[in-house]
């Protein structure tokens, strides 16, 4: 019986470079193990998606070492293939890593992938037009934030010394000042509105932000996404909620939109900032269609007890 091959990713500048503090120690567990692997060092943007692409044709598991967006650029390179998403918990917001409980350190990841148990997740796209006219089309797994989180997830790319909530927590306070509220259009579940928001967030996930509940119920294969509004049109009036969000207990309180839906569109003249897991998809959008696509990515995931 010919023993499955495993694709190891490792992301070397994710975790503000923590990552790369374990690649000798992994190598090194890698070739004292059984294992039938390979073992790939991205280079730049996208190419742990190319690398993922291509090992999906003959690996059963593809792991991502580093944070969200070499999460997301690993499972964008898997999606509807035979190939099973693993991930070894490296970066600075480790979102989606939360809802799989992924294991970070380097036994923990051998001892899951080497007796996998299977989970099938749903994926989200997002097909943006920008205010210059161009579009571009993303997969998001965890969640898409439209605003004030997007802000924030550009203030975090510019701190180098911090990393998961302390960092999170510093780049809001710093987008903060000065913030304003977008005017947006928004479309959804066969209803369409106007009005300031704050922020929308999109969840296939519970968590953003490196530990942000603001969608608490959201299930990552129900073949749905969770909604979280935050509206208004001061942030004096926004502030109080903040501290709720971080433990989920905001829905209901005023100000707070939640809802469940498959697809939705939202549109503003003047243009909004988007993230992705945490990576910037543009900061002057005019358009974002959003829609899921259910059971999309298989996922190793722990075993239930």
């Amino acid at each position: 019986m010919t023993q499955p091959h495993i694709t190891f990713i490792l992301n070397p500048a994710a975790g503000r470079g923590k990552a790369q503090h374990i690649y000798t120690a992994l190598r090194s567990a890698l070739e004292h193990s059984t294992l039938n692997y390979t073992f790939h060092l991205t280079t730049g943007p996208d190419h742990a998606t190319a690398l993922a692409r291509e090992a999906s044709a003959g690996s059963s598991i593809v792991v991502a070492i580093g944070g969200d967006g070499t999460v997301n650029e690993v499972a964008s390179g898997l999606i509807g293939a035979n190939a099973s998403l693993a991930v070894m918990s490296e970066g600075s917001g480790n979102d989606f890593a939360r809802i799989i409980d992924a294991p970070n350190d380097i036994q923990g990841l051998l001892s899951r992938i080497q007796n996998p148990a299977i989970a099938t997740f749903d994926a989200g796209l997002i097909a943006m037009t920008h205010a210059d006219g161009t579009t571009t089309v993303k997969n998001f797994f965890n969640s898409v934030g439209l605003g004030f989180d997007a802000a924030v997830a550009k203030k975090v790319s510019s701190i180098r010394w911090l990393r998961g909530i302390p960092l999170y927590l510093s780049a809001l306070l710093h987008t903060l000042v000065g913030y304003r509220p977008h005017f947006l259009t928004v479309h959804c579940n066969n209803e369409q509105w106007q009005k300031n928001y704050f922020l929308l967030c999109i969840g296939n996930g519970k968590w953003e932000g490196g530990g942000f509940m603001l969608t608490p119920h959201a299930v990552p294969d129900d073949g749905k996404f969770e909604v979280c509004g935050v509206t208004g049109d001061s942030i004096l009036k926004v502030l109080p909620i903040l501290p709720s969000v971080m433990t989920g207990t905001h829905l209901g309180k005023r100000y707070i939109e939640s809802f469940d839906t498959t697809a939705m569109t939202v549109q503003s003249s003047i243009g909004f900032p988007v993230h992705g897991d945490g990576e910037i998809f543009g900061l002057r959008v005019i358009l974002a269609e959003i829609s899921i696509n259910p059971a999309a990515l298989k996922v190793v995931v722990p075993h239930r007890q």
